[in-house]
This record gives C-alpha cells, sequence and structure tokens, in this order.
C-alpha cells in the first residue's frame, strides 16, 4: 500500500516487522514454567488470555523503586485470581444443553461445506477468525469425541455463528441444476441461529476471544434481518467484550508473539470499522471514539497471511482506513443550524481522493473475475467510498434544492433567500455524481452475477444512491434521469424479495419520489426547472446438493414463516462456469449512462450492453411471528436506516 494514510489517532504503535512464527496449537498449548509465580499464568491454555495482574503488580514495584520480587500477598492474591479465572466448570443443566447442540450439529461434509462457503463469501473485507485454526479446530471437534472444544460454549457458539454465516451464501454457490432449500426466500441460517443464541447468556460471562468473535459472527448474520435492532445490539455486544479484552490497546503480555499481536489487531479493527459504519448508515450515536486506539491498522504477517484461506489483508486495511475517514466526516455534518457547509469539507475530500488513488491495481472491479471470492469485497469498499462523497455533501444537496425552492416561493413576497457559495455547489455536485456512481456500481454487481438475496449494505447504499437522485431532480433531470430512478427501484424490489421490512422501505422511497415529482413540477411551472431529458417509454455441485438434503430433513418450525411461496428461478445473465445471479432478470442501463466525473468522484465505465429493464419484482411472503418476532419492535426507526433516509437527518433543517 502507498504511503498515503489518514492521521491515526494512536498513543503508540507496534513495530511492523514480521516475526515468523510457527502456527500454533490450536487446543493445548503447554505452559511453560518460570522463575517467578505470577509469570506462570494462563487461562485455558491460550496465551491471548494471560493474567495482567501479574504485570500490574511488576509495574507497580518498579514505579515505587522496589524490590522486584513480589511479596507473599502478591502471590496469594495471583493464586486467587488464576483459581477464579480457571473456574469454568459447566453443570448438569449446562452439559446437556450442549450436547443437545452437538447432536444437532450437521454432518462433517456438510459442516466442511458451509465453513468454506463462509470464507469465500462472507469474509468480505473483515477478520473473522484464523481460518487455518478454525479449521482444525472443527476437524478436532468432529473427530475427537473427547475434545475440550465439545465443552466450550464460546467455540460452540462461534461454530454455530459460522454455519448460520455460511447457510446465508449458499445460493451464491448453487449450481445451476440444483434444488432451492425449502426456504430459500426465508432465512437459511435460522436452524443454527436458534441453537446459537441459546448459549448468549453463556458466552456473555466468558472473557476470551472466540466469545468476542461468536458475537461478532452473529450480528453480522442478523444484519440482512434487522440490521437496526438485533444486529446492532449483538454487534455492541462484541464492541463492548472487544474493550474489555484490551484488544484496542497494545498486548501488556511481553509473550505474546508477533501472530497473536496481529490476530488481536484484526479482529478490533474489523468489529470497530463494522460496527462505526453500521452506526453512521442508521445514523445512530458513536459508541467508541477513535482516540482512545493504541494498536495500528492491521498489516501483512506472512506467517498468518499463507495460511489464510482467503487472504484479505490488503482489503482489511482498505476498509479501515476508509472508515477512519468516513468517522471524521460525520463529525463535519453538524453544521446545519449555523453553517452550510462542514467545517473542513477540502481536507475530506482530499483524503478520500488520497484512499482511492492508494488502492492497489487489483482492486479495480473490472479487472476482477467475478468468480474471485475478492469481487463482492472489493464491491463494498466502493460502495462505501461513494457511500462517503454522499456523507459530506448531502446537506449541501439539501441546502442547494431547498434555496432554490425558496427562492420559487418568495418571489411573491418580493423576498430573496442568501446566494449558495460555491463550495456547497460543489459539494452538492460531488453527492450527486457519487450516487450515480454508485448505481453504476450496483449495475456491475448484478451483471457479474455476485447479487445477494439480500444484503443490507447492498440495499441501504443502493436505496440512498437512489433518494439523492431524486433529490438532485427536483432542480435538474438529464436524459439518463428516468432510467437511473428506475434501475434504482428495480434493484431494492429485487433485493427486498422475501423481507417484508425493505418492501416498506420501497414504499418510503417511492413516497420521496412522488415528492420529487411535485417539487419540480413547481419548478417547471415557474419556468426555473431545468429538463435535458429525452423521453422514452461453480464448485461442486454434491456438496451444495448435501447441504440442501440435510437442510431438507431438518424438523420445520411448525410456523407460516415456513410457509413462503415459490419464485422465478430463471437463471440471470451469469459469465460462463458462475453460479447464475440470485434476481430472476439481469437488469442494467448499459450504454446509457453519463460517463462525466465531477469533484473527485471517479467511476469507471458501465459493462455489458443495454438490457430493458424488469418489470416491479416485488412478492408478499407469509413470515412467522418466531422469525420476526422482536426484529422490528421500532418499525419507522428501522425504515428510516434500511433506507437511509435517516441519514440525510431533515430533522435538523430549519422549517
Amino acid at each position: 500500500m502507498p504511503d498515503q494514510q489518514p492521521q491515526l489517532p494512536f498513543r503508540k504503535r507496534l513495530p511492523s516487522s514480521d516475526s515468523e512464527s510457527p502456527t500454533p496449537q490450536p487446543v493445548a498449548i503447554p505452559n511453560q514454567v518460570l522463575d517467578r509465580p505470577e509469570q506462570n499464568i494462563t487461562i485455558d491454555h491460550d496465551p491471548t488470555k494471560s493474567v495482567l495482574l501479574p504485570h500490574f503488580l511488576s509495574r507497580l514495584r518498579e514505579a515505587f523503586l522496589i524490590d522486584s520480587v513480589p511479596s507473599h500477598e502478591e502471590e496469594e492474591l495471583v493464586v486467587t485470581q488464576t483459581q477464579i479465572a480457571h473456574d469454568n466448570r459447566l453443570s448438569d443443566s449446562e452439559h446437556a444443553r450442549l450436547k443437545s447442540m452437538i447432536d444437532s450439529f450437521p454432518p462433517r461434509h456438510v459442516a466442511d461445506f458451509l465453513v468454506s462457503v463462509c470464507i469465500r463469501h462472507g469474509v468480505d473485507t473483515f477478520f473473522y477468525f484464523d481460518q487455518a485454526e478454525i479449521i482444525d479446530e472443527i476437524g478436532q471437534f468432529y473427530t475427537n469425541s473427547s475434545s475440550s472444544l465439545r465443552a466450550d460454549p464460546s467455540f460452540i457458539c462461534l461454530v454455530l455463528g459460522l454455519f448460520a454465516l455460511g447457510s446465508s451464501w449458499t445460493p451464491l454457490d448453487r449450481p445451476i441444476d440444483s434444488p432451492l432449500p425449502y426456504s430459500d426466500n426465508g432465512d437459511l441460517g435460522r436452524v443454527f441461529f436458534r441453537q446459537a443464541k441459546l448459549l448468549i447468556p453463556d458466552v456473555v460471562e466468558k472473557s476470551d476471544l472466540k466469545a468476542i468473535q461468536a458475537c461478532f459472527l452473529l450480528g453480522i448474520y442478523l444484519m440482512p434481518l434487522n440490521a437496526a435492532g438485533s444486529s446492532y445490539v449483538y454487534m455492541g455486544m462484541a464492541l463492548r467484550k472487544a474493550l474489555a479484552f484490551d484488544l484496542h490497546r497494545t498486548p501488556d503480555d511481553e509473550m505474546a508473539d508477533a501472530r497473536e499481536r496481529e490476530i488481536r489487531c484484526r479482529l478490533w479493527w474489523s468489529i470497530y470499522s463494522l460496527e462505526r459504519c453500521t452506526t453512521i448508515k442508521l445514523n445512530r450515536p458513536r459508541s467508541v471514539s477513535a482516540n482512545i486506539i493504541e494498536i495500528p491498522l492491521p498489516s501483512p504477517l506472512p506467517s498468518l497471511d499463507r495460511d489464510q484461506k482467503f487472504d484479505n489483508i490488503q482489503l482489511q486495511i482498505a476498509y479501515a482506513r476508509l472508515i477512519l475517514i468516513l468517522d471524521g466526516s460525520s463529525d463535519s455534518t453538524s453544521w446545519l443550524s449555523n453553517s452550510s457547509t462542514p467545517a473542513d469539507p477540502n481536507k475530506i475530500e482530499a483524503e478520500l481522493r488520497s484512499w482511492k488513488k492508494s488502492l492497489p491495481e487489483e482492486f479495480d472491479l473490472d479487472d476482477t473475475d467475478p468468480r474471485d471470492s475478492r469481487y463482492r469485497a472489493i464491491f463494498h469498499l466502493y460502495l462505501n467510498y461513494y457511500y462517503a462523497w454522499i456523507v459530506i455533501g448531502k446537506a449541501s444537496l439539501i441546502k442547494r434544492v431547498r434555496t432554490n425552492l425558496q427562492c420559487h416561493l418568495s418571489q411573491s413576497q418580493g423576498t430573496q433567500p442568501d446566494p449558495i457559495d460555491q463550495n456547497v455547489e460543489n459539494l452538492s455536485a460531488s453527492c450527486t455524481k457519487a450516487a450515480k456512481k454508485l448505481l453504476q456500481l450496483l449495475e456491475k454487481l448484478v451483471q457479474s452475477g455476485n447479487s445477494a438475496q439480500f444484503s443490507f449494505t447492498d440495499f441501504q447504499g443502493c436505496s440512498i444512491a437512489t433518494i439523492i437522485t431524486f433529490i438532485a431532480g427536483i432542480l435538474e433531470r438529464d436524459s439518463t434521469f428516468d432510467a437511473r430512478v428506475n434501475f434504482g427501484l428495480n434493484c431494492l424490489r429485487q433485493m427486498a424479495n422475501g423481507h417484508p421490512a425493505a418492501t416498506v422501505g420501497i414504499k418510503f422511497v417511492e413516497a420521496l419520489q412522488s415528492i420529487s415529482d411535485e417539487a419540480a413540477q413547481k419548478l417547471r411551472q415557474a419556468g426555473t426547472f431545468t429538463d435535458t431529458q429525452e423521453r422514452e417509454e461453480t464448485r461442486s455441485p454434491s456438496a451444495y446438493k448435501n447441504w440442501v438434503e440435510w437442510l431438507e430433513g431438518q424438523d420445520r418450525p411448525p410456523d407460516p414463516g415456513d410457509l413462503v411461496q415459490g419464485r422465478d428461478t430463471t437463471p440471470g445473465n451469469a459469465p460462463a462456469g458462475r453460479t447464475p445471479s440470485l434476481w430472476p432478470v439481469s437488469i442494467t442501463l448499459g450504454e446509457i449512462w453519463d460517463g462525466g466525473v465531477q469533484s473527485g468522484v471517479d467511476a469507471s465505465p458501465a459493462v455489458g450492453p443495454p438490457i430493458p429493464l424488469s418489470n416491479e419484482a416485488s412478492r408478499s411472503d407469509l413470515i412467522g411471528d418466531d422469525h420476526f418476532s422482536t426484529l422490528y419492535h421500532d418499525d419507522q426507526t428501522f425504515l428510516m436506516g434500511l433506507t437511509g433516509l435517516d441519514v440525510l437527518d431533515f430533522a435538523g433543517y430549519p422549517s
């Protein structure tokens, strides 16, 4: 990566040298016998769980210039703490619960398939776990009936979360001639999540990396179902547990090697970055300030990276850097009451341009094989990049639209609003262009066959881009306006298939379309509307089949949530050898896009020939109470976050 990076608020930095270290044994790591008793303490045979009290006592002795040899009282205190930490005995009921869950695990070949799908499609730009280690541990779990992993609630919850997340992505591995699972329009991972959530009380009390990872994976799994509710809570638990485990701080354990430090670092940045990005998109308050972070960004470590089936370290670094910029941009958007421009938009724009220029050449989406596991991850990098431009320009766009409307409405009163600052004009243009490029990006995703059944990130990105297009269209509409908004709405309808809240969310966007048309009509009547429109009317098939057969054999819950209607399974346009798109048709705008770029918002030309837009594709499904029992406790808040409407923060504007 080039050296152009934003200034990071770290108090301390770790050396970036790559210390070669052998792959650690995942279950049992023998303790070393050291000279002093307070050094010879670890918990659960995991060096990342070392007791910190002895180090703290040693520091106190050094600070007060006294003998470094601990007193008898200190040794007793350490022993007592260690005994408490080691008291992990399970009750009979806990043993029975774990055994019941273990008995419900899928056969080994199904488990291996779900793990491979999760790593291939679900890891994206994040670090969930050491892939080689988790694969080895799952192997031990299945082959060794006396493995200590079978008595570890954190591990079992983590694996169930992995299975649930992997299940969500199995449609992307569905061969063309393979059957659809009975709940293809529903929640494919529900059978695993139901078991995992029963372990949450035990996991919350555990203080180890696997407990943190379990909460993180469950939060990610729940994002398509309820990003603003359950997922937000689970993600918050993962962040709080990471803070309690001091993942954001330089490890105090001198015995931790480079691999362990890097694992902690990568896990922290993945949790922090996704949680922060989600809170921005949901217009929620910041959970943690970046100023508390002591550790550096993730960095390549060959001894760790070569063991990963999906090596995405450069994606992790790029995403974390982008979120730091996005985090700063969110601070500069609280300007509505006093000023129409952010405190220093030029700095943020420069950071965004620098970030994009610093990306490796292999992050060019046009040059990435759609069958590559990196495709959707790279797509999400650019989606969030354009989203950042929308965030810093949204208030300026609305200010510009409101000022023009006020000018029209105030003509009869003989008053004129203040003129629009050029900086506002520039930010408004950047915001509009970013929305346009984001829709182009989605077109590439659809054509590549990588469109997901329902993704919060994809849906919210498409929604906010369509909304911005509607708002900008109040003032002017070019020859591509109708095609863009129709494409955006059709994308949303296809994404919302089987998701009731998303279907309702589309109604929000359609309502904004009506408002946009009405406001534009007012300006048209006043002769101030600018209208330049030209109006016109892979993988081994057997692995997937084994997964479907196992899923069909599970006990189906007797609730309406499983009674989903069949859907059109006509394969979409996909490259040769590629799993067909989940959408029944490929919707694209082709060559009608205007490739113009302004204000530093870059984009690549759209791919593929023009294909007619599809008709409305939304369908209604019967969703059971168990499936969405508490998902939409506050429907309007969820829908505002899902569509991106609350990101515009209309409440901040004077009436």
